[in-house]
């Protein structure tokens, strides 16, 4: 930043000392011409005539400089010289009126030329010498400029350098800081340029520091849920080696199969759930809720028969929505497999796609035992399970569900029903409207 400011400030003086030297010559021109009219003038209040010629020739003082005199001549109207400062002046026709430049000589004058009364009047000065002038001035108005600009460039470093301090100090204390540290960094005596830097970097530690803590809370959770599944395969295994007799050990064998089974679904919805809450926001495809809704139908209709449940299924609605396949296949299928385990057999299962104008839903109604008021809300908690409830269940089907609504924008409402014993399980997801083509518009 210093180097593009050091350069910027060099080119600006470039600039400036370009402008003041061209602007200071041209005012030291002008001041010059403008003392030539003024002695034409004084010389033209004089009386001169041709016997007082000779006596008014000035003779030039040894403190001045004979090239720095002014050249001064006066002619009568006849055209004969009343006066002349120097011979030169004597060459010099005077048959025009104003400035031009004339060669005397070896060198060239800058003459003014002018009337008063009857006598024409002459004044000369030598090129060179207005020159060297105008550029002594140009150079002399050139010295601050040139003295301010290496001062300021200073001033601008010791400036710049002063208010990064803080922010120096801040990398400084953020290079000591332990790697696991998620406290928000400070942000007093900071300059306001940083201060959003700083500030969004604090939003980001403490959504790191919130990540880290789900992160933490999964795996304890994780781990207490593994740990009684596992403790009783390993009783179960145990059991097994000491059946006495093939009708007892295939019992027990039954029993073992069926814990895999719970543990094996245990973990498919711990993989589930981690990844739902690690993930990034994936890419969002439209996805129509008929299409997804029918193939859980179709995945879960031979296990709804297995169970001796009806499954019905009622779709047409339309509805599009923003999200990942993966997704709303979790959704879909995690609320069957929920509404099918709590169905006693020869019960009823409706499914079904819903919308209004901004939002779609997808909505599984059963006819099992329902939940009491004060659980609606505690069921989408992990690892939470109705007290009494002895069906096959890790606690986090409904997790993942809410977990997956609220990645998509959503939320999900359970609801007990009332016209018989049962479950209304809805999630509601942003409707995506799609533009029509120009094809649908035309009426058929």
């Amino acid at each position: 930043m210093l180097l593009w400011l050091w350069l910027t400030l060099a080119l600006v003086g470039v600039g400036c000392a370009a402008v003041t030297y061209i602007v200071s010559r041209r005012e030291t021109n002008s001041q010059l011409d403008y003392q030539m009219e003024q002695i034409a003038t004084f010389v033209g209040a004089q009386s001169i005539s041709a016997a007082s010629s000779t006596a008014i020739i000035p003779q030039p003082s040894p403190d001045h400089d004979l090239e720095g005199a002014y050249l001064v001549g006066v002619r009568d109207a006849a055209g004969h010289v009343l006066y002349a400062s120097r011979p030169e002046i004597r060459a010099l026709p005077l048959d025009w009126l104003g400035f031009r430049t004339v060669t005397l000589g070896d060198d060239d004058y800058r003459v003014f030329s002018a009337l008063s009364g009857s006598h024409r009047i002459a004044v000369a000065q030598q090129v060179e010498l207005r020159q060297e002038s105008a550029a002594d001035a140009a150079l002399m108005a050139l010295v601050p400029v040139l003295v301010l600009i290496p001062i300021l460039g200073l001033v601008i470093s010791l400036v710049i350098r002063r208010q990064l301090q803080p922010m120096n100090a801040t990398a400084g204390m953020i290079a000591g800081r332990p790697p696991l540290a998620m406290d928000p960094l400070p942000v007093a005596g900071l300059p306001a340029e940083v201060l959003p830097l700083i500030v969004e970097i604090n939003r980001l530690l403490d959504r790191l520091r919130t990540a880290s803590e789900r992160e933490q809370r999964f795996i304890a959770d994780a781990a207490h849920a593994l740990r009684t599944p596992l403790a009783a395969l390993q009783l179960q295994a145990d059991v097994v080696e000491g059946s006495p007799d093939a009708a007892t050990r295939s019992a027990r064998v039954a029993q073992l199969r069926a814990g895999i089974r719970r543990a094996v679904r245990l973990s498919n919805h711990l993989l589930l759930l981690a990844r739902n809450e690690t993930a990034v926001r994936s890419m969002r495809d439209p996805i129509e809720l008929d299409v997804a809704l029918t193939e859980a139908y179709e995945l879960y209709a031979p296990v709804a028969a297995a169970r001796g449940v009806i499954l019905q299924l009622e779709v047409g609605s339309g509805a599009v929505v923003a999200a990942n396949a993966r997704q709303i296949a979790q959704l879909a299928g995690n609320l069957l497999d929920n509404a099918l385990r709590h169905t006693p057999v020869g019960g009823r299962v409706a499914a079904s796609v819903l919308c209004d104008a901004h939002h779609a839903c997808l909505q599984v109604v059963d006819e099992g035992p329902g939940l009491p008021e004060a659980e609606l809300e505690k069921v989408g908690e992990r690892f939470y399970r109705v007290p009494g409830d002895a069906t096959e269940g890790s606690g986090l089907g409904l997790a993942v569900v809410h977990e997956i609504a609220e990645q998509l924008g959503g939320r999900v409402r359970l609801q007990n029903r009332e016209d018989r014993s049962g479950l209304i399980a809805r999630v509601w997801l942003p409707r995506l409207i799609l533009e029509q083509s120009d094809a649908d518009r035309e009426p058929s």
